[in-house]
């Protein structure tokens, strides 16, 4: 099937609006050496639709998951992604703010970190650009890809490609109709987002373009040894794109918009003016550090999660003599303060990564008077009646349904969500030699004003 598409006037001019932000809005990668994915993003730009008008105006409340990496917020918002009643992006929020400047290092904050002067000091078109395709992205999940909703579908899928491979210079429009062909029909039977993606890699394969499948979100005999490119925008595992229903104005105003990004606790003052009309509250996802620092520890070993290319090389003993080849690559989130760990053990890097998430969000609720539930991820995994009764409370903070079909896995259980091992409990124990000695003194105390006081009821 073939892909057509044809740009009406809205669409153009909103298109020729952020043509002069083309090289700024990619300037992090541009000057790496991906030059063509600015005008490979102009032309979907252009051609998948206009968006909401005056999106981030729209917002009315800004739901934020605060967490540390590995601490259990995809899992968490994947299952209130089952509910109709929210609105999410299809995914983090980090590969639009790095298309705009507002990564590390061209953000100039050193870190993480973003404030509301960065958002004001952008060039008015590289804003508009942002806001854009951030409205372009927002939603709910769809069981299908609906007829009418095909061509949209494709674009979406070619704009993620070309962010997940931005070294590629590959004509997005073919990504599309590859897309388009490999698609099932309306009425084909159940949708299954990992079938499609192997469909998907397989046709680009047939065309002479190979993207690695080990880089993606799901299961894989040959996990990669090396980072998918010298240049990044999306951190793998990448995402695999879903049928997606896109808010209108009216969601916008009337449904809570759920943002999941680790990163964030960093940039609270950056979201508020980024939303400026919506009321932002906060959903604290906290896990004990023990846990915490385990799977930070398997992350970075792990095939994936490479957030920043440093120009020196890390000397981070338990992770360079791991992955030698990754060696240059900071993984998850990138705080304040970062650059003081660059040669410590593995699990104290990781214990660091930890406290300072928690810390960023405990400080921003003491200075502000930020509505906020605190949730444990212990008590959403520790066993069927204590994840419903959690999923009731927060669904009730949120003023949304719990019945339905966030009810209904309330009740199930999901299959793990970007898991580098099997979930079981106190699996951190496996590692006590090099989790133990790295809980004492600050992470101690964090993890007391937590509520985890002792390591033995830690799961």
């Amino acid at each position: 099937m073939a892909l057509v598409r044809l740009l009406d006037a809205q669409t153009l001019a909103v298109s020729w609006a952020v043509m002069a932000s083309d090289h700024a809005t990619a300037r992090g990668v541009v000057e790496s050496g991906a030059a063509g994915l600015a005008a490979r993003l102009h032309q979907l730009r252009a051609a998948r639709g206009p968006a909401p008008p005056r999106f981030t105006e729209r917002v009315s409340e800004l739901i934020m998951i605060a967490s540390g990496s590995r601490g259990g917020s995809s899992m968490l918002a994947e299952l209130l992604r089952l509910s109709p009643h929210a609105l999410h992006f299809r995914a983090e929020i980090n590969p639009f703010l790095r298309l705009a400047g507002l990564g590390h290092p061209n953000s100039g904050t050193g870190s993480d970190r973003l404030d509301a002067a960065h958002l004001y000091a952008l060039n008015p078109a590289v804003r508009l650009a942002l806001e854009h395709d951030l409205a372009l992205d927002v939603g709910t999940p769809a069981a299908q890809v609906d007829e009418e909703a095909v061509d949209r579908f494709a674009l979406d899928v070619a704009w993620r490609l070309s962010v997940q491979w931005p070294e590629m210079d590959i004509d997005p429009f073919m990504l599309a109709d590859a897309a388009c062909a490999v698609l099932p029909r309306s009425g084909a039977g159940d949708w299954n987002t990992e079938r499609f993606h192997r469909r998907l890699l397989a046709e680009l394969a047939s065309r002479g373009i190979y993207m690695e499948e080990g880089f993606y979100d799901m299961p894989t005999s040959q996990p990669p040894m090396r980072p998918p490119g010298r240049i990044l925008v999306e951190e793998p595992p990448f995402v695999l794109t879903q049928p997606w229903r896109p808010a209108d104005p009216h969601a916008l105003e009337t449904m809570p918009l759920i943002v999941k990004t680790p990163s964030n606790v960093h940039r609270f003052d950056f979201l508020r003016a980024l939303f400026p009309n919506a009321r932002l509250r906060v959903l604290h996802l906290t896990r004990n550090p023990a846990a915490s620092v385990n799977g930070l520890i398997d992350g970075w070993r792990h095939h994936g999660f490479h957030s920043y290319r440093l120009p020196v090389p890390l000397r981070i003993a338990g992770y360079v003599d791991y992955r030698p080849a990754d060696r240059h690559w900071w993984k998850f989130d990138l705080p304040p303060g970062w650059a003081d760990h660059i040669a410590e053990p593995l699990a104290r890097v990781c214990a660091f990564q930890w406290r300072s998430s928690h810390e960023a969000i405990m400080a921003e609720l003491d200075r502000s008077a930020i509505d906020c539930l605190r949730v444990r991820f212990e008590d959403l995994t520790r066993d069927a009646d204590s994840r419903v009764t959690e999923l009731r409370r927060i669904s009730s903070w949120l003023g949304i349904p719990f019945e339905g079909s966030l009810g209904r896995a309330a009740y199930s259980g999901i299959d793990p969500v970007v898991a580098t091992r099997a979930p079981r409990p106190r699996r951190w124990l496996d590692r006590a030699g090099e989790v133990r000695p790295v809980l004492g003194g600050e992470v101690a105390e964090t993890a007391r004003r937590l509520g985890y006081d002792s390591p033995d009821t830690w799961i």
